[in-house]
């Protein structure tokens, strides 16, 4: 499958270049795309081509690049959407970052984008295919620890003011609603829904610490799923603190999320420790985005969830500026 790239930021570099050299056998990348060509440069180099057309306009890229077959769009939040509409609309199947949109309006068009017959759209949410959330998820599903009643998550690091990602004016000047809370949250939001089912309502509270880190770095939320359980759900980017582990409680017994494994906690004071596999979350993404695209096998990831995602958040920012609880459609 012949790819270009559209975006050769933090995240391209770090993560999905690692997940495309892996799958090189399958996957091959013919052109970059970024508005600054240094990045682009470096992008090739990781590449291992230096040789790679390199565009700054990406819309010539898509029209010259004739052998194109799919892009990844990896741009600031506010340009993922149109340039994936257009891109649909040129032919070429297209990945792209999270969010599913800047906002519930936005996310809810991209249902849109895959038509029968027509190119394929993906929203990459790597946290699809988290080891640990996708063996929670099955666990609950097996009904190990019971009914799932309620979640517990503190989402709380320390991000610098010159952190890398806060270099990019589009995140410490974000004009989209949301800052931090839309950017990261959306991922945690997604792993909650993964394993206790969709969010209906939410009350919260949120808050800006540092005004260096845009509008809101700090997300305080109850969510109320529709199975019944609720998650509580503390994010923040100025909270110096160690433990960030999800905690799922059941009738039963509850599960602990920890980076190298799940602990079972069982109501009669048993346990029992289920370790993980490693796997790249973003290698994974990769797969399941070939396998579509080749017809092997149909997504895993569901539009419907990722668009829901960004409807959470969204409700989340207007519970804390209303002050009431907000349901979600």
């Amino acid at each position: 499958m012949k790819i270009g790239i559209i975006g050769c930021g933090i995240i391209t570099q770090i993560a999905h270049l690692p997940a495309l050299l892996k799958l090189k056998d399958k996957i091959e990348v013919i052109s970059l795309c970024n508005h600054s060509e240094p990045k682009a440069r470096k992008t090739a180099e990781l590449l291992g081509n230096s040789a790679l057309p390199i565009y700054k306009d990406w819309q010539e890229m898509i029209r010259k690049e004739t052998d194109l077959e799919a892009v990844l769009v990896s741009l600031p939040i506010p340009m993922n959407y149109p340039v994936s509409r257009q891109c649909i609309e040129a032919g070429l199947h297209v990945i792209c970052e999270k969010p599913a949109g800047v906002d519930a309006k936005e996310a809810a068009l991209t249902l849109e984008l895959t038509q029968k017959d027509g190119p394929l759209f993906m929203t990459a949410e790597n946290f699809q295919y988290y080891p640990s959330f996708k063996k929670a998820s099955l666990l609950c599903q097996e009904g190990l620890i019971g009914k799932v009643h309620s979640l517990h998550w503190n989402v709380l690091q320390f991000l610098a003011v010159d952190n890398q990602y806060n270099q990019t004016q589009w995140r410490n000047q974000n004009e989209y609603p949301g800052g931090y809370v839309m950017d990261g949250g959306v991922h945690f939001v997604h792993a909650l829904q993964m394993i206790a089912g969709s969010i209906d309502s939410v009350v919260a509270k949120t808050k800006s610490i540092n005004s260096k880190l845009g509008t809101m770095d700090m997300g305080f939320a109850l969510l109320t799923h529709h199975s019944g359980a609720i998650s509580s759900l503390n994010m923040g980017w100025q909270h110096s603190d160690q433990e960030e582990c999800l905690k799922v409680f059941g009738t039963e017994g509850s599960l602990i999320l920890k980076e190298d494994s799940i602990l079972l906690l069982k109501s009669d004071g048993t346990s029992l420790s289920y370790p993980l596999e490693e796997e790249d979350s973003f290698t994974e993404e990769w797969k399941d985005f070939y396998s579509a695209v080749t017809g092997l096998s149909p997504l895993v990831i569901n539009q419907e969830t990722v668009v829901r995602d960004v409807k959470v958040i969204d409700a989340l920012v207007k519970s804390a500026t209303e002050g009431r609880e907000v349901m979600i459609d």
